[in-house]
């Protein structure tokens, strides 16, 4: 078995990102960097589900809950129906770290366009994903997503 290595860890990489988001909105604006964020997490949603296609929802939604677990941004994710539970967000963490609500950042909404993104190349079915609500715990951070 091995071990991932990497020069930065998944705290640092979402700070960074975070970072190029807030540089980015200083030039086109709030709403401008959450619609290219999103658009960025819809292709590689769309990319994502490639070859998945004539699947369900629950497959694409598997697919996006793998990629997020793989890359250590969230420690899990539970899907009811048209509903997701995040759990152990770091995106979400790191925000709040810089009192930005979770939800509502460009990153968030590169993680909505992610869902998009796979929902439709899998089902060919087009779904715009929106931000409930986010619990702040001693545990990290708990999101709640519908589309």
């Amino acid at each position: 078995m091995t071990t991932k290595t990497c020069a930065m860890d998944t705290k640092e990489i979402v700070s960074l990102l975070a970072d190029i988001a807030g540089q980015v909105e200083t030039i086109i604006g709030e709403k401008g960097t959450n619609g290219v964020f999103r658009y960025a997490g819809k292709q590689l949603g769309k990319k994502l589900g490639a070859g998945h296609g004539g699947g369900t929802e629950e497959e694409a939604r598997a697919l996006v809950s793998k990629f997020f677990q793989d890359k250590e941004f969230m420690d899990a994710i539970e899907l009811k129906g048209h509903e997701a539970e995040l759990t152990g967000c770091r995106i979400g963490l790191v925000l709040q770290e810089r009192g930005i609500e979770a939800g509502k950042h460009a990153l968030c909404n590169f993680g909505f366009g992610l869902i998009d993104g796979a929902v439709e190349s899998v089902t060919g079915k087009k779904i715009i994903t929106l931000h409930v609500s986010s619990e702040y715990h001693a545990t990290g951070i708990t999101c709640h997503e519908t589309w």
